[in-house]
């Protein structure tokens, strides 16, 4: 069935919020999104606008599609039909131009149980290939901010799960994303 259906504009009018204005600001524009599975339907022809500046939130009860439109969003899932921009870079031509600007915290904290948090911040600044320099500096930054510095040589599968939380959130803020 509908899955989610919510449309967002804004409200200067569409000349303005074209999905390929690259303003130097994270925007979101989802048109006609589908996925099915089989005969079933887990997002069904969803429009969404997201201009720069705002904050959004997908809201619904189990089963309505918003993990999956999430996933599709980080191009971690492959839509059915329909269309992704992130930052005015579509997802199925410049995936890894929309993922260099997008930072994403899932809802269980996946990490390598066998790093320090220090090796697993340092993975992350790689898989966005950031500089080195900028990639130490951040990570002082957050290990402070979240309070990890005096773990941060400690191996993660010593962390207790709001830690590793607290982690993954440091990792996705790492390149400092447009898009959260």
């Amino acid at each position: 069935g509908r899955a989610v259906n919510d449309t967002t504009r804004n409200s200067e009018g569409p000349e303005s919020s074209t999905p390929d204005d690259r303003d130097g600001r994270a925007r979101v524009v989802l048109e006609d999104l589908v996925k099915r599975y089989g005969d079933f339907t887990a997002v069904d022809h969803v429009d969404l606008e997201a201009p720069p500046g705002r904050v959004f939130g997908v809201l619904g009860p189990n089963g309505a599609g918003k993990t999956t439109t999430l996933r599709m969003l980080t191009g971690l899932l492959q839509p059915t039909s329909g269309r992704i921009f992130v930052d005015g870079h579509p997802l199925d031509g410049e995936a890894s131009l929309a993922k260099k600007v997008t930072g994403y915290i899932p809802d269980r904290p996946y990490v390598y149980d066998k790093l320090t948090a220090l090796e697993y911040l340092q993975f992350a600044g790689g898989l966005y290939e950031m500089p080195a320099a900028k990639v130490a500096d951040r990570i002082e930054e957050l290990l402070e901010v979240f309070g990890l510095r005096e773990w941060a040589d400690q191996l993660i599968e010593s962390f207790s799960h709001g830690m590793k939380q607290r982690l993954v959130f440091a990792g996705a803020l790492l390149p400092e994303p447009k898009l959260l």
